[in-house]
């Protein structure tokens, strides 16, 4: 939300380990591998919202599964960001 200088990030839940919803352990042969790529969007998070902050900007990171289940908390949470009050 370049208005209010915002980034969103909506991480998923698979691809990106919810301590909820994410896979704890993977099995088969390419366990290693998916592990490996988890591990490595979970890695990559940090330096993007390091880097937008570094650039001036807000970062909110929310969980697929609270999109989804909690949509007017998320929702509240971007507008509170944005400088708007609550009804």
């Amino acid at each position: 939300m370049p208005r209010h200088r915002l980034g969103v990030f909506v991480d998923g839940c698979f691809w990106h380990g919810c301590p909820v919803h994410g896979v704890v352990e993977f099995h088969g042969p390419n366990a290693k591998r998916w592990s490996d790529k988890i591990e490595a969007n979970r890695r990559r998070g940090g330096p993007n919202t390091q880097a937008c902050e570094g650039a001036g900007w807000t970062v909110i990171r929310i969980w697929e599964c609270e999109a989804r289940s909690y949509v007017e908390q998320a929702a509240l949470r971007i507008a509170v960001a944005c400088g708007r009050r609550p009804r």
